[in-house]
């Protein structure tokens, strides 16, 4: 996209973008004068910028700088003579000067409408700060910019961002068409050993000390350097150390460990930062799906439900621009019970008193043998296990009739039985509870 017009025909305000990518800007800028009195221009240029998506984290800053003078001339057709700027003496590689002092392509074969990248990359490096026109930085809320006031002449203009720009020109203004996008990043829950998640993969229902397989995507976009995936997950994840790239959505094709690195950045759980090389050569649209999982830790019985959060950082300044990020949930469900004496002759157990030191155990049928639920605490995270009577956890009421919550659940139905039995009581039948999968509420995960 670095599209710019023959060196000998160009016209007065010609502009070109490179390789900075674009992100998430738009600017809180006005048409700015760059240059007064006597050595003032009368051509601009204008910059349209992306759409950026809600949330997106940039302050892009453009830099143009000016590579040749320009001769000033009335007539449309006429063509340009372009010449060296003061403290010059050489052009940039591809490019040569003439006995008359005039700038010029070296190359005659081609397509001389558009810039070899060896030839953008010797503008990239023939430019100094001495040859800066002027600095305009965005934010989100701009759709465009516009610099006013500028001499005739070739200009070049940069981003933070490092995306190649589409150019377009006129006589004397140019107007540059930023059509590059933000890389989309997604993030879900793609799978629980033992559980149940949404359809969009933002929500789970799962038990703790399972685990939880989580899929994200990336799509290379032009001009793409310095993708860096970063996923930060609270104490309630325990990060199995697992992550792998893929180049298929059905995560069976691995990329190539050398083309990113797994070094942790400050303050995430997990980091992947592609080599520039091998994102640069894909092509625009490739979707890399970025795979790894977590166990939930016994802190998901308190802090519920357990998140994490994850985006992606690019530009050519790393770290300058961030994707919005995007985060899922992982519920755990508990059961209590309130134990009362049901003594009042009319029915209305709001009058019952509680009653203390009733032993109750929580069970699963699996086909028609009875699983008994333990929460192993010996373990790190801790998890739940499904054994037999004798090894199930019994939960006993205290003085108010509160029996501790069976807590950690998964959806599924489960079964109250009072293995412990106060003197002078009857017995309670078993009593059957259904955890709901995909559903949120309270009233349904604490039951």
């Amino acid at each position: 996209m670095k599209k710019l017009k023959n060196i000998t025909v160009l016209l007065i305000a010609i502009l070109m973008i490179i390789g900075i990518g674009t992100g998430a800007f738009a600017a809180d800028v006005t048409k700015t004068t760059l240059v007064t009195g006597a050595n003032a221009g009368t051509a601009s240029i204008t910059v349209t910028l992306p759409t950026v998506p809600t949330g997106s984290v940039a302050n892009n800053t453009y830099k143009i700088y000016k590579v040749f003078d320009a001769a000033t001339t009335t007539d449309a057709d006429a063509g340009i003579s372009y010449t060296l700027v003061a403290g010059k003496e050489a052009a940039p590689t591809g490019f040569t000067v003439d006995t008359a002092g005039n700038v010029k392509l070296t190359r005659t074969t081609g397509d001389l409408t558009q810039l070899t990248e060896a030839e953008i990359t010797a503008i990239k490096n023939y430019v100094t700060d001495a040859m800066l026109a002027a600095t305009v930085t965005t934010t989100a809320a701009d759709v465009s910019f516009t610099v006013d006031l500028l001499p005739y002449g070739y200009y070049y203009i940069t981003t933070t961002t490092g995306t190649a720009v589409t150019v377009n020109s006129t006589k004397p203004n140019a107007t540059v068409a930023d059509k590059n996008e933000v890389p989309p990043v997604t993030k879900e829950i793609t799978g629980t050993d033992k559980g149940s998640y949404d359809e969009d993969g933002k929500k789970a229902l799962a038990e703790v000390g399972s685990t939880v397989t989580y899929t994200a995507t990336v799509t290379k976009k032009k001009g793409a350097e310095n993708y860096v995936f970063h996923d930060v997950m609270d104490n309630t994840l325990s990060y199995n150390d697992d992550v792998k790239v893929y180049s298929d959505a059905a995560c069976t094709t691995e990329v190539a460990a050398a083309n990113y690195n797994k070094t942790k950045a400050s303050g995430d759980t997990l980091t992947v930062a592609f080599n520039n090389d091998y994102i640069s050569g894909l092509a625009d649209e490739t979707v890399l799906y970025i795979r790894y999982s977590a166990i939930i830790t016994s802190a998901a019985l308190q802090d519920n439900p357990a998140k994490n959060t994850a985006k992606l950082d690019y530009g050519h300044i790393p770290g300058s621009n961030s994707t919005p990020t995007t985060g899922t949930e992982t519920y755990n469900a508990q059961i209590s019970v309130l134990k009362k004496d049901g003594k009042n002759t009319e029915d209305n157990t709001e009058d019952d008193t509680p009653l203390p030191n009733a032993g109750f155990k929580l069970y699963r049928l699996n086909g028609s043998t009875k699983e008994y639920y333990h929460l192993n605490t010996d373990e790190t995270p801790n998890v739940i296990t499904w054994g037999t009577k004798a090894d199930g956890d019994e939960h006993v009421s205290d003085a108010e009739g509160k029996v501790p919550a069976f807590t950690g659940l998964p959806n599924g139905t489960y079964y109250l039985e009072e293995t412990t039995t106060p003197p002078g009581f009857n017995t309670a039948v078993d009593t059957a509870v259904t955890i709901a999968e995909h559903n949120y509420t309270a009233g349904n995960l604490k039951q």
